[in-house]
């Protein structure tokens, strides 16, 4: 039966006309186009934090969408999201990545099922930060917006199975694991995916196309590129037609581990002298400045610094054009916790566009692409293991034997990361969602205390029961 969803998410989405794919809008993406592909009715409110979202277009078209842009600092914020609820009452609320889920649970009802997306652990993301910035400050106002949707949302999902667990130890801190929900499933592993990222016309002639498995990303490119004459973006301009490109694409978040990567590239650069490193992206404006400037500082120091190309940030039309030139993509982090808890976009890509992948070992997706050969991994931090890996992929690069590698980036794309299987609970949720029980097993007032004393006694008898209270008390 058709559904009327509301969707509280982050923009900008990743066909606006920022220049900026975030991760936040990449997510709001994926939850909104999954819902919109089942024919439900949407209404999605996008909450930016840049200043001129208003001038924004190009925004996706999803079927029976309604979407309503809204400032992050709008003082009638919640207001407004309130009227809306009361106008057109939705059947069940959806708030993607944790701010918009803050306000999702401000706002939904006390009998409108609530699910909650934490889009990464917002803990883990403010000790990186704090490490970059050398303070304890950014924990206290992320607790409290954790705290807050944990007590209101009746699911929960996350992007990694590690995360999962540490919502789950979050819940029970707060007193909310009970025995009314032991056979619940509260929190689901939602991992990110990149299937339904839609870069223009041409992008969709690559979805038809890459059931394939034995075609590779350059035949199907070529194949698209019939259509038009191709203009490269880089290749054969910046660098040498015949250079071998290993690619870094996005931001540098605070735990991209930028002196391991730029050791380990110059190191190569040395041995492979056609290898060439192109980065799109950059520092992230109110999150993370530091790692990106250290690393420009690095690679002026070098010998091959001609050999670095930074495009900044890339329209999405001409995503496609990253991956069709590039034979190699990198990706490089900390051993920190929100490398183990975390998602990264850049690698759902590298794996729906069939490039090779280097990658550090301690994210759920790492452990993916190398349980399954997509790609080579190294210990975080290992500066010699990198650049043997990277050697290693641009000799294979030169030599055309890189085959193998996106054969299973086309089969990770396609079957753990595909939409079918990771929106399930979500597909599930939308068609039975239902208020989850609000018990709380903490002892929250004096009442409490004296039920459960009363229940003790019962079970154990009032001699038992007070040597346990002498032991525990006195």
């Amino acid at each position: 039966m058709k559904k009327n969803i509301l969707i509280i998410g982050a923009g900008p989405l990743p066909n606006d006309t920022s220049g900026i794919r975030e991760a936040a809008g990449l997510r709001t993406h994926q939850f909104t186009q999954s819902i919109a592909n089942t024919e439900h009715s949407i209404t999605l409110f996008c909450i930016h934090n840049n200043s001129d979202f208003s001038t924004e277009s190009q925004t996706p078209q999803y079927k029976n969408t309604t979407i309503i842009r809204l400032h992050r600092n709008d003082k009638a914020l919640v207001q407004k999201i309130q009227q809306h609820i009361a106008h057109t009452p939705p059947d069940s609320i959806i708030g993607v990545n944790t701010f918009p889920a803050f306000i999702a649970a401000q706002v939904c009802p006390n009998h409108i099922p609530l699910w909650a997306d934490l889009n990464g652990w917002i803990m883990a993301e403010s000790q990186a930060r704090g490490y970059a910035e050398h303070t304890n400050i950014h924990f206290a106002n992320a607790w409290r917006q954790e705290k807050y949707i944990l007590q209101k949302a009746d699911k929960l999902s996350t992007v990694s199975t590690a995360q999962k667990f540490c919502t789950i130890g979050e819940l029970a801190s707060l007193g909310l694991l009970t025995h009314q929900n032991f056979h619940d499933e509260l929190v689901y592993s939602i991992p990110n995916t990149t299937e339904f990222f839609s870069i223009d016309n041409r992008d969709k002639t690559v979805d038809k196309i890459v059931d394939n498995v034995d075609k590779s990303v350059d035949k199907t490119v070529d194949t698209v590129d019939k259509k038009e004459e191709y203009t490269p973006l880089f290749k054969g301009i910046k660098t040498p037609k015949n250079a071998v490109i290993i690619s870094h694409i996005g931001g540098y978040n605070n735990w991209v581990d930028t002196q391991t990567l730029f050791t380990a590239l110059d190191n190569a650069m040395s041995i492979c002298p056609y290898l060439h490193f192109v980065s799109t992206g950059g520092a992230i404006k109110n999150v993370s400045a530091s790692a990106f400037s250290q690393f420009i500082n690095k690679i002026n120091t070098s010998k091959h610094k001609d050999r670095y190309h930074f495009l900044g940030w890339i329209h999405t039309e001409d995503m496609y054009k990253i991956y069709k030139e590039s034979d190699i993509g990198i990706n490089v982090d900390f051993a920190c916790i929100e490398t183990e808890t975390g998602a990264r976009n850049r690698l759902n890509e590298m794996l729906k566009f069939q490039l090779p992948i280097i990658t550090t070992n301690r994210s759920e997706i790492a452990k993916d692409i190398d349980t399954y050969g997509a790609g080579e991994c190294t210990d975080s931090g290992n500066t010699e293991e990198l650049t043997q890996k990277i050697v290693k992929m641009a000799k294979m690069a030169k030599a055309s034997t890189l085959d193998t590698y996106k054969e299973k980036c086309l089969f990770l794309h396609t079957t753990l990361y595909s939409p079918e299987k990771c929106m399930k609970p979500i597909f599930q949720f939308i068609e039975n969602g239902k208020k989850r029980t609000k018990e709380n097993t903490k002892q929250a007032s004096f009442f409490t205390f004296i039920q459960n004393g009363i229940w003790y006694i019962k079970k154990n008898g009032v001699k038992n029961s007070w040597k346990k209270f002498i032991q525990r008390f006195l």
